[in-house]
């Protein structure tokens, strides 16, 4: 009969078995999707709030534009890339700013009829509700 010595015990077991690296996988992709779950909140809140920026921001060279075009609003929001004849312009850089985060075009009625006609309608429909410049909630 052989004896083991205990060193060669030891060295022989220098690997982690099949179940204890199946749990630790399991805990790291528990924690993922607790992570993950936790974090899509996040995306959507940060892009709503990138577009209350946009959406701010077109409200004013809006703005800018009324001053310079003796009280008219521009009649969309391409014209606000583009210069006019008197060399006024453009009020906004790049055609991306007229995008918003989820990809689609922000809507525009120079009417304002929910601003009271104080300042043209600006908004976008998102996955996850409206985004406009006016105070009061459409139904």
């Amino acid at each position: 009969m052989r004896l083991r010595n205990p060193q060669e015990r030891l060295s022989r077991r220098a690997a982690f078995t099949l179940m204890e690296m199946m749990v630790v996988v399991a805990i790291i992709v528990a924690l993922a999707g607790v992570g993950i779950f936790y974090m899509a909140g996040q995306v959507d809140e940060g892009n709503k709030t990138k577009a209350r920026a946009d959406i701010k921001s077109l409200t004013n060279a809006a703005m800018i534009y009324k001053t310079q075009h003796v009280g008219q609003w521009p009649p969309d929001l391409g014209t606000l890339l583009q210069k006019d004849g008197e060399g006024h312009g453009p009020y906004i850089l790049n055609q991306e700013d007229l995008i918003d985060p989820w990809g689609h075009a922000y809507q525009y009625d120079a009417s304002g009829q929910n601003n009271n006609g104080l300042q043209p309608d600006i908004w976008t429909d998102t996955p996850v509700g409206k985004v406009a410049n006016w105070t009061r909630q459409i139904r």
